[in-house]
């Protein structure tokens, strides 16, 4: 038998929850769904999309799990903080005015608080710490992006008014050197030379850059140029060439020799090539050399010098040797400078006799004049990877005495004739000049090594 029904407002009542824990639940979703959307979303980005415009709505998606997980948080706080006052006045409506006696007292204070300053405030602290927050979980993926994902996005496409932009995202990637990069950056560089055209042009030279990374790690990069440098693509092929050239893969020897002959032919010969031989050192390219060394492109004939003296420690490699010195006595000016600076770095005690008779042989003027560098660039639009050879500047005849100094003259017989020929000089100096100084300082430091004192020259007066 039931009994009597209860007068309104009495019995049990449901559980009320609080605003703070409703939103502390929306919080926690808002914040975990945010991060597993971010990551996905990062993941995608990361793999670099075929269709551009999918990055935008990945972008979207990534930041607007952010968003809303700032607002979540930022809502939550509010609650915490301000007893909801952002909640009650904006959300809701409710002003000092408007607030009902019943309300409890929290409510009451709340409505009285400035919300529009308080909770914009909460806004960006929660936005700044979500914003780190995403980006710790995903690896600094903000970081990547910009410094790397930004240009191997570039690489997409095939539209000819992007190819600038395709070509420059290629330049950036080439210095590209942190630890995370080293795989996907040749990976995507690689897949330009396949791409074929001015990107595949770039890519192998952009590739031809990482010499600084560990050996295993260039395996891919090696097999990669060795294809692109047997394809039909004369241009590609040159490059790949003195990209695996500047990476020291010795098997590309043959090949270079070969790119070497065609290049005789062409006014003016390729420098950068002439360059990169230096790199690989092997006796395959000395011909080529030699005869560039004795053509009529008078850059050419610079780097053709300092190319052969790279070859010094190979087995026959004391050959460029004769070749330099042969060429030294009817080189020009600008030649006669780079050989003797080639000479300097072979450092063969007979050289020291050619030395002397290019000295003997120059003009006063020519003495006095500077030997300027030589300068290169290796990119292929010559404007932005630029070398220095043939340093420090000096005049020729200071070139000859450093030269000299590192042939150094140990024999007798090179010293009988070493040592008058720089007593000769030094009388020819003027006194407190950096000539005899120099010179000076050769003739002691020769001196100096001896070991059979009888038959030695007499020092020069300034010496005594």
């Amino acid at each position: 038998m039931s009994g009597p029904a209860l007068p309104q407002g009495y019995g049990p009542r449901r559980r009320r929850v609080a605003p703070a824990h409703k939103l502390w639940i929306a919080v926690v979703i808002a914040n975990l769904g945010g991060i597993l959307l971010a990551v996905w979303t990062a993941g995608l980005l990361r793999a670099i999309p075929a269709d551009p415009s999918t990055d935008t709505w990945l972008f979207i998606a990534y930041y607007g799990a952010m968003v809303v997980a700032a607002i979540a948080d930022a809502l939550w706080l509010d609650e915490v903080m301000f007893k909801g006052a952002f909640r009650l006045t904006h959300l809701q409506g409710k002003t000092a005015d408007t607030v009902r006696p019943t309300e409890d007292i929290g409510t009451v204070v709340a409505t009285t608080r400035r919300s529009s300053l308080s909770f914009p405030v909460l806004l960006i602290l929660s936005g700044g710490l979500t914003y780190f927050a995403f980006n710790f979980v995903n690896g600094n993926f903000n970081f990547f992006w910009r410094n790397l994902g930004v240009h191997l996005a570039d690489l997409r496409g095939d539209a000819p008014e992007e190819q600038s932009k395709r070509l420059s995202a290629i330049a950036e990637l080439s210095i590209r050197r942190a630890p995370q990069d080293r795989t996907m950056v040749p990976r995507a560089l690689i897949g330009q030379l396949d791409r074929g055209g001015e990107e595949a042009v770039w890519g192998a030279w952009a590739l031809g850059r990482f010499s600084d990374i560990p050996g295993r790690q260039r395996t891919p990069i090696y097999e990669a140029l060795m294809a692109a440098s047997r394809k039909g693509d004369p241009k590609l092929r040159r490059e790949a060439t003195i990209a695996l050239a500047r990476l020291q893969y010795r098997p590309i020897s043959k090949t270079l020799s070969e790119e070497l002959e065609a290049t005789l032919s062409e006014q003016p010969s390729d420098h950068r090539l002439i360059y990169s031989s230096g790199w690989v050192q092997s006796m395959e390219s000395v011909p080529g050399l030699s005869k560039l060394l004795r053509g009529d492109d008078p850059e050419a004939q610079r780097f053709a010098a300092w190319a052969l003296s790279q070859h010094r420690d190979e087995k026959d490699g004391r050959e460029v040797v004769r070749i330099l010195e042969d060429r030294l006595p009817t080189a020009s000016f600008l030649t006669r400078c780079a050989i003797i600076h080639a000479l300097m770095i072979t450092s063969d005690e007979a050289s020291n006799l050619a030395l002397m008779h290019a000295h003997d042989i120059a003009s006063a003027e020519e003495r006095d004049t500077e030997c300027p560098l030589l300068t290169i660039d290796l990119r292929p639009d010559g404007q932005g990877e630029a070398v220095r050879l043939l340093e420090p500047v000096d005049t020729y005849e200071m070139k000859i005495l450093t030269s000299m100094g590192a042939a150094r003259a140990t024999t007798p017989e090179i010293r009988a004739k070493v040592e008058p020929w720089l007593v000769r000089v030094v009388g020819e100096s003027e006194e407190g000049s950096l000539k005899k100084s120099r010179t000076l300082s050769l003739l002691e430091g020769i001196r100096a090594g001896r070991n059979d004192a009888e038959g030695a020259a007499p020092a020069p007066e300034a010496d005594k």
